[in-house]
This record gives C-alpha cells, structure tokens and sequence, in this order.
C-alpha cells in the first residue's frame, strides 16, 4: 500500500544504522506531508506500521470516524 505523508501520523523516525528511533520534529512532518511512502504492518493490536520514504518512519494511519 502506498499513501501520502498527510494521511499518517508520525510516531518516531527509524534511525538508519538500526540503532533505534528518535523523535520526528514538526517541521520534518511538515516536510513529509506530500512525500509518498510505501507501508508495512508493525504491529496489528497496535495498529502501528513502517512508512519508508527517503527515510523510514513509525506511523499510523489517520482514520476518519463516521458517525
């Protein structure tokens, strides 16, 4: 699946030596709001997934509530 940067709400950047994550500053979600970015599953119970771009991301995928 492939969706927008705008659709996603950005948890933490995966740092590309493996070593962890760290946090996403506003600007660089400002930044990835027209970035395409194909997604993988996480974690289901938590409903979390792996956003990669030009850099890999933890994301979720913003849903809308319909009433």
């Amino acid at each position: 699946m492939r969706l927008q940067g705008k659709h996603l709400i950005f948890i933490s950047r995966i740092i590309r030596d493996g070593s962890g994550t760290a946090e996403v500053s506003e600007s660089e979600i400002e930044i990835n709001k027209e970035e395409d970015f194909k997604i993988h599953s996480l974690s289901i119970s938590e409903k979390t997934h792996i956003a990669c771009g030009f850099n890999s991301y933890v994301v979720r995928i913003k849903t809308t509530e319909k009433p």
